[in-house]
């Protein structure tokens, strides 16, 4: 839901819980902390379309001066089905966004007392709104491949975030509106065997001058499967961050919970600063998975 909102709902089961930790760069003077929570659900099934909700929350947090970002917000997604293996989904999001400082944990030239800093000396500046509160629209669309009886399924959409360009300077006269963010992303697996499947996904993000561009591909293999269509798996993949990190990911798969470990190993001329060291980052997602009805009824005799 962070790269489209027409991802609302998307997923194998009814309901879908997540959390997210990140930790960035924590060598260098200005490491970044990323919190992320996640819920949706589908909410209402009619014929060949589907309606979805969902919650996202969203905070970061860099600095000495704790510049903070934080986002609360719903999604709202349509999909229909074409045929018995397509489906396309649209979506729409809006939420509320706070962006602050904190400058306690900052320093100033004029708390210097001449031999030494005294946090105590004012620092004789002066700023105006320290936190603003904004409203932020988003859409997207999404194609959907998944034939019946197998794990192959591709998805693939295309996301853009901050349509109304909210004003999110700090100052009351600053006319700082926030760039919109285009996404492109897909996320793809195909079945080998009965317990191998071959995974591939791609990112492309643009806000203003900035740009990320991640590839990545690798394996999941099946251990276990149940009765009731649950399995248990393991994935692992090798993603690389144009110009920037390489990212090895493991993800671990049991009934309805998913656990994911990724690490940023940094390559670009950043690493200099960094030692090469990038972010760490936690996932962890639950399901409610559907039974699937039995194949074969058998009726109790009457005596």
């Amino acid at each position: 839901m962070h790269l489209n909102p027409a991802s609302t709902g998307l997923f194998r089961g009814d309901m879908r819980a997540a959390a997210l930790y990140r930790t960035q760069w924590s060598t260098v003077p200005v490491s970044y902390q990323t919190f992320a929570g996640a819920f949706d659900w589908k909410a209402l099934r009619r014929k060949d379309n589907l309606v979805s909700g969902g919650f996202l929350l969203q905070h970061d947090q860099a600095g000495d001066a704790a510049l903070t970002w934080t986002q609360i917000g719903f999604n709202g997604s349509v999909a229909h089905a074409i045929g018995a293996t397509q489906a396309l989904s649209a979506g729409f999001g809006i939420a509320f966004a706070q962006r602050s400082f904190d400058i306690s944990g900052l320093k100033f030239k004029n708390q210097w007392g001449g031999d030494y800093f005294d946090p105590s000396l004012t620092s004789k500046e002066t700023f105006g709104n320290r936190s603003g509160l904004f409203p932020t629209f988003s859409a997207g669309l999404n194609w959907l491949y998944e034939p019946a009886d197998v794990r192959t399924r591709v998805l693939a959409g295309i996301g853009a975030f901050h349509l109304n360009r909210p004003l999110s300077g700090f100052a009351d006269d600053t006319d700082i509106r926030l760039p919109v963010r285009l996404t492109t992303h897909v996320n793809a697996a195909l079945q080998l065997n009965e317990w191998l499947d071959l995974v591939a996904m791609g990112v492309w993000q643009q806000m203003s001058t900035a740009r990320e561009i991640v590839a990545g591909a690798g394996l999941r293999r099946i251990l276990a499967t149940t009765s009731t269509g649950s399995v248990t798996a393991v994935q692992f993949t090798l993603s690389t961050r144009l110009g920037d990190a390489l990212i090895p990911a493991v993800q671990v798969e049991r009934g309805s919970w998913t656990l994911g470990i990724s690490y940023d190993w940094n390559t670009s001329e950043f690493s200099t600063a960094t030692n090469k060291h990038g972010g760490l980052e936690l996932a962890l997602v639950y399901r409610t998975l559907p039974v699937p009805p039995p194949k074969f009824f058998k009726a109790c005799p009457i005596l």
